[in-house]
Formats: structure tokens, sequence, C-alpha cells
């Protein structure tokens, strides 16, 4: 009730508490607390957006804006007086349901920074609340309430009402329409719906989807455990007997030969003991499996096998980038009796963290150079019919990249080659994301031969063409942003190019972020820094520590994170997590985390600088307020996405490798002069500043020429652009 003030010179005694007034309205001090709480809420809506104009905006339709400013702030405040002057409520009740509005208000907020709850969904869930509320003061069930919810807006409004008649069924209704549609991510909560009959029914779904999911949780002591192991389902039983055994997490890859009886947990105990058998045995294994796939045999184990199979490939590269100074025999012994199908695998896994010499170098020791070396015959052709096709589209995409898609196609008939360079841009309407499509068009700003240029825009129209004739849309979108992007390689210059584009793909600049955009509304630029708690992590902690100069930084620190203050210049505040040791790491995040969601602090900067596994819970922490993203080598398609989901007007900083603190922290340096200025971030300027910077650093200019800028992410500007005109046919339809 955000009009309501707490007047102490008109406060009055009456009976035996202290009441505020307001107008006819008296508000006892005792639940004053409760509206302040929920005021708090209210105000934290208005400014989501940086403005403090009391509109809240959820969307660039100003309809929708309108009802949830009605939402929150009208109806919130017309409840709020309903529950302080209806007489049938005692102080109890009065004060449930005003904490309950308050924390369906904080949960509202708390989502909606993290991208985890469609914001304009806020009108709904006011309306729940107001019906929910209104039935439970009756004595009638909420449950009918529920059915136009998500689970995400319905799962703490439903909390409040915990003595409802009617809660446990609205709780199952949530459940099981959210669970049906989120079977990946759904075990986690499984555990407070144990009870009701529907999760056993989700559980087997889940193990015939993603048997890796059931695993983790039938291996576990908890009453998850105890439900799947009392699950009658084949699939479900068979999990249980593989997490009996102690290499239960090797094993499960292997559960189709398990379910049709070609192999035992006894014998495939065996085959995984040694690492490298292993890694042999998933290869020869996914093949196999990858031609049962292309004759339509559904199947459950090829998922875990690919994730099995990139943590053992990365077990590899990580060994050979390591020993990037040895000679090419030390430095590749590891791998000296390879296949070129376990090579191929190796290289495909390795996008996030491959060095460019570990993939290809002038002694011809590369991971690619082994691969073609030892084909036989040595056509890249026949060794992607042995392997069913699987991933070729990611191969040549990277190969773009490395600079060696010419002398692969070269490997085989030119009928062939065109042939397979055909197949790489089709159908990719048909595929479930984008990353294929993502793929293609990170390819193309690395693909310099005007002829194989020209041939694959061809492509891309007639694929257009195709999809167009057939009512694609989908199809249409992919194809003609495809074809946009593909028409700017004669560009003059950068900044003209990626202006023409932003223009003619109706998005905002891709090639500068505005000063004033990165601003808080207190006119404070707020950063946040992430790091791990391994070696290299604490390193790069270390090494960061030192651009902060005492002259021209305050810096301040508590057991969880760092606080680095301008003292010139603009006002900038980073917060940078200390790397505490593993998995204390972990826990120092989720602290900060905490401490800025108390404050109200939303930062527009996000550093992430720690290896790829560690990007999972950089993301999960990552605002919807981020305009600056530097993912240094996490920037693949998945994490692409995941960014721009939550913050669609991110610019991502990426790497075709790993990154380095020899190029981040000149980056890092380079962004801080700038905002400490007062400057809007040009993308261009700041490259052409960094490139002149290396180009007499020979030993790290490579690792900064595989640096992507925002303005030259391909794959993220498609993204941006493909959810930009689906979100446009979404409001006309």
């Amino acid at each position: 009730m955000r009009k309501f003030l707490l007047l102490i010179g008109l406060a009055i005694v009456h009976g035996s508490g202290l009441w505020a007034q307001q107008g006819n309205l008296q508000i006892p001090i005792g639940r004053q607390v409760f509206h302040d709480n929920i005021d708090k809420e209210q105000a934290a809506a208005i400014k989501f957006d940086g403005k403090a104009d009391d509109f809240v905006k959820v969307s660039d339709d100003e309809n929708i804006n309108l009802q949830a400013t009605n939402a929150i702030i009208k109806q919130v405040d017309e409840m709020q007086v309903a529950i302080e002057r209806d007489t049938s409520l005692d102080h109890r009740l009065k004060i449930k349901y005003l904490t309950g509005l308050g924390t369906v208000l904080k949960d509202y907020n708390y989502k909606r920074s993290r991208g985890n709850i469609n914001p304009e969904e806020a009108p709904a869930i006011i309306a729940a609340y107001k019906n929910m509320m209104a039935a439970d003061i009756k004595g009638r069930s909420i449950a009918p309430y529920v059915h136009n919810l998500s689970f995400e807006g319905g799962e703490k409004l439903v909390a409040v009402f915990n003595s409802n008649p009617g809660y446990s069924e609205a709780r199952a209704t949530l459940f099981g329409k959210f669970a049906s549609n989120n079977l990946e991510t759904i075990m986690p909560k499984v555990a407070d719906y144990l009870d009701y009959p529907i999760t056993d029914s989700i559980i087997a779904q889940v193990a015939h989807k993603y048997p890796n999911q059931v695993l983790t949780y039938a291996t576990s002591y908890t009453p998850t455990a105890k439900a799947i192991k009392r699950n009658t389902d084949p699939v479900v039983q068979t999990i249980v007997r593989i997490g009996q055994s102690p290499q239960s997490t090797k094993i499960l890859p292997f559960i189709d030969q398990l379910l049709d009886g070609s192999a035992t947990v006894e014998q495939l105990e065996k085959d995984v003991d040694n690492d490298d058998h292993y890694f042999k045995q998933m290869v020869k294994t996914l093949i196999a499996l990858n031609y049962k796939r292309a004759e339509g045999t559904q199947l459950l184990g090829i998922k875990s096998m690919n994730e099995n199979l990139k943590a053992k490939s990365l077990r590899y590269i990580r060994e050979v980038n390591d020993l990037h100074e040895e000679s090419a025999p030390v430095r590749f012994r590891i791998v000296k009796d390879f296949t070129p199908e376990e090579l191929y695998y190796l290289i495909i896994n390795g996008q996030d963290e491959l060095y460019t010499s570990s993939y290809t170098n002038h002694a011809g020791a590369g991971f690619y150079d082994q691969m073609m070396a030892r084909m036989k015959p040595s056509r890249g052709d026949s060794l992607l019919m042995i392997l069913s096709f699987d991933r070729f589209k990611k191969f040549l995409a990277m190969a773009a990249g490395f600079n060696t898609l010419d002398n692969f196609l070269k490997s085989m008939e030119s009928s062939n080659s065109s042939y397979l360079m055909r197949k790489f841009v089709s159908s990719l309407e048909k595929t479930e994301d984008l990353e294929d499509a993502v793929d293609v068009a990170n390819s193309f700003g690395s693909i310099r031969d005007p002829k194989l240029l020209a041939f694959l825009r061809s492509e891309v129209q007639s694929n257009y063409n195709f999809v167009k004739k057939k009512r694609d849309r989908r199809g249409e979108v992919i194809y003609s942003l495809l074809g946009s992007l593909f028409a700017g390689e004669d560009k003059k210059n950068d900044s003209t190019w990626a202006s023409e584009m932003a223009a003619k793909l109706q998005l905002p600049p891709i090639n500068f972020v505005t000063f004033a955009d990165l601003q808080s509304d207190s006119g404070r630029i707020y950063q946040q820094v992430f790091f791990y708690g391994d070696k290299d992590g604490q390193d790069s902690y270390a090494s960061f520590m030192g651009n902060f100069p005492g002259g021209d930084w305050k810096v301040s620190s508590n057991a969880f994170w760092t606080t680095i203050t301008s003292l010139k210049g603009k006002p900038i505040t980073i917060f940078a997590n200390k790397p505490l040791n593993e998995p204390e790491d972990k826990t120092a995040i989720n602290k900060l985390s905490e401490y800025l969601d108390e404050h109200d602090i939303h930062p527009s900067v996000f550093i992430h600088r720690g290896h790829s596994y560690h990007v999972n819970t950089t993301l999960d922490n990552l605002q919807s307020s981020a305009k600056i993203v530097v993912l240094g080598s996490c920037g693949g398609y998945h994490n692409l996405a995941t960014v721009l989901e939550k913050a669609p007007e991110a610019h991502i900083i990426s790497s075709k490798q790993v990154g380095t603190r020899w190029v981040n922290e000149p980056i890092i340096r380079n962004l801080e002069d700038n905002l400490r200025a007062g400057k809007n971030v040009d993308w261009v300027k700041m490259w052409a500043t960094l490139a002149g910077k290396f180009a007499g650093d020979a030993r790290n200019k490579q690792l900064f020429d595989d640096y992507v800028p925002p303005h030259k992410n391909l794959g993220a500007i498609f993204i941006k652009a493909y959810r930009q005109i689906m979100k446009d046919d979404g409001k006309k339809s």
C-alpha cells in the first residue's frame, strides 16, 4: 500500500496497540511492517527497468504493461485495504494474508530478475491470489484458481494457503502440468510431491527420456530414492540395477544393451574399468547406436553416452593443451593410438576448450592433422559415413573456425563436397533448437573462399524458397536471417555493417552499448565477477585484483566477496566473490547473490572467470539486467541461448578456445577505463585498440584473435533476431 504513511504524529492509542492512520483507515503498528514489505516489492517491480516512474514495464506492448501496473500497484493496494477493513479477519489472519501477498511479490521479483518467470504473468498471479484469498476466507477450495498459472507463478502462491482444503489438489495440478513439460529438470522438485499418485508416472517418463536424472537420485540416500526403487517400470528397474554398481555412471550409457539383453552389468563393469578402454568402447558403441537411430530405433543411452564421451574427451584435450610448450611427440603422446573416429569425437567435444595448436599446427600433429593422416581411405566423406554424419554440422563449423574447412572438403570428390555443404545448410527448420543454425551462422564469419561463400548463399536462398512454399514460418525466419547475415560479408567496415545489420534485423545497436544503459537508477554501474576455487581460479583472482590501484579504486572485503569502488571518474562498483576452496566457492557466490538481492542491486556487467565446467553456476546467477556478459571460452550455443533467454539485450564476449587472463584483463581494463570516463562502450573502437596492443605480443596475439567481440558474434546476433521476430509474430497472432 504505497500511499499509506506511518505518521507518528497522528498515531493514537487504540485498545492495547498503536495505529497508523490514513484517511479513515487505521493500521496497527504491529501490522505496518507487513505493509512496508509489500510496498518495498511494489517499488522494486516499478524500478526494474531502471526508471522511477510508477510504471511496471514487463513487455514492449503498452497494453500488457498497463495490465501489469494495474495488477501490481492498484490491485495489490486494494487488497491491502480490503484485508485491513475485513472485520471477519482477526489479527492473525490479516498477518497471514499480508505476509502471503508480500511473499508472492518478492518471489515474482526474484524470479523475474533471474529470467525464471514470464514477467507478463503478473496480472494472472495477482488475480489468482485475490481469488484464492477470497475462497480461503470462506473455507472453499483454492484448486479452481491454479489452472491459468505456470508452475513458477503458482508455486509460492499456493504455499500461502497450505491449510486450505484444496491445497493438495492445487499443488498436484501445478506439479503435473509443469512436470510433463519439463522432464529434464523436474527431478529436484519430485521430493516435495512423493505422496502424489502422479509422481510414479512422472519418474517413469523421466527414466525413458533422461535416465541419468533418475540414476542420480536412485543412488542417493533420500526419500526420492525409495520412490524410484519401488517404481515398477522396467526402465526404472534397469536404472536401479545399474545404480547398485560402483561404476554406475560409466555403465548408464549402455542401458540400451542392457535392455535388449546383449550386455550385462557384470560384463560392462570389466569393460569400463580402464579409462582409455572406456573411451574407445564408448566411441565404438556410439557409432553402432547412431546406425540404429538412423534406422528409426528409439534409444535411451545416447544422451548419457555423449555426456560421458565429452567428459572423457575434455580430459585428453586438457592434457594436450597443458603441454602446449612441449614437443609434438610428448604433447600428443596420449592420443598416439587413436583412430580417426576417436579423434573426430575429441574434436567435436572440444569446442569450448580446444587450443588452435591442439587442433592443428605446423608440425602436422594436431587432432585434425592426425585424423586426416590416419583415414583409410583418406577421404572426409568416408569418415562421416562411418559416423552416420553424427554432429557433422558442428564439425564443419569448427573446421571453418580453425581454417581447415577447405582442406577437409578437398579430401573428397567435388560433387561430394558440394553435397556435404548442401546438407550443412539444409533442414535447419527441423531441429528442436537453434544449435545447427547458429553453427552455420558462426561458420560464415570464418569462411573466406568466395566460391564457397557464393555457393552457400545460393543454398540458403534455395532453402528459404523451399520452406516459404511449405509455409513453414520457423524455416522462413531461420533462412531469411541467415541470408541477411551472409549478405554482409562484403561490408565496408565493421561499424557500418553492424549499424546496417541492426537496422535491418530491427535490433538495438550491436556494435556499442551506451553508458546510460549500463547505469542503475542511482547512476552507478554495478558489475559482478565470478571466480572459482581451483588453482587456476585462485591465480586468476590474484591477478585480477592487481588491476585496481589504491589511488583510483577503494577495495574492501568480507569472508565471501570483495567490493571494488571507483574513486575517480564515474561511480562504478565491482563485486567479486572470493575463490574459496571448492565447494566453498559456490557458497561465496550464493552469499554474494543473496546480498545483491537483499539490497536490490542488479549488475549490468557480468564476467565469468573460470573453466567451462563452472559456467552453469555463473549462468544460474545471471540477472536479466545484464547488458555486457564476458563468457570467455564458454560461448557455445547452449550458453549463448541461456544468456539471451535471461538477458535478451546482453552483448556477449566469447572466445573460440580457452580464455586466458593475459587477454581477459586487458579487455576488462579497457572496459573499466571507458566506463570511468563516462563513455559508451564501442566494440569496434575497443577491439581496434586491443588489436594494436596485441600486435607486438607474439605470445598472446593468436589468443586474442580467437576472442569474438559482440559485433562479430554472428551466433548471438542470429539468436537475438530470431527471438525478436518470433516474439513479434506472436503479438500479431
